[in-house]
């Protein structure tokens, strides 16, 4: 029931950033790629949903892809995207996210406590 919970998780997070790919797509042409680098950000029309492109200590300085909900972070969720993983986390707090749950690419996801 736990890798359930977190497969849906993940997979709701992934949809959301292909839900705002489908929205960008929408204006150019189907097969376009949009190419961002860091320090970019992305901003879904008519939906109060944004991405940036961020280098995160958290994660190793690496490259990740930043999304989340715009206004008052408190209880809401984000997802971070990297090279290795899709993390889930619900924000405590507009400084503080905790991790719900966690994608490692060609790995099962796990949900965290």
């Amino acid at each position: 029931m736990k890798r359930l919970l977190a497969c849906s998780l993940v997979a709701a997070a992934i949809g959301v950033a292909c839900g705002a790919a489908t929205g960008l797509a929408a204006h150019w042409r189907t097969d376009a790629v949009v190419e961002v680098r860091p320090g970019d950000r992305i901003r879904v029309a008519g939906a109060p949903i944004g991405c940036r492109v961020v280098r995160m200590k958290e994660f190793g300085r690496r490259l990740v892809v930043d999304c989340r909900r715009a206004g008052a972070l408190e209880g809401t969720y984000g997802t971070f995207f990297t090279s290795r993983e899709a993390v889930l986390v619900r924000f405590e707090s507009a400084h503080t996210a905790r991790r719900v749950a966690v994608g490692i690419h060609q790995t099962s996801p796990t949900r965290c406590r």
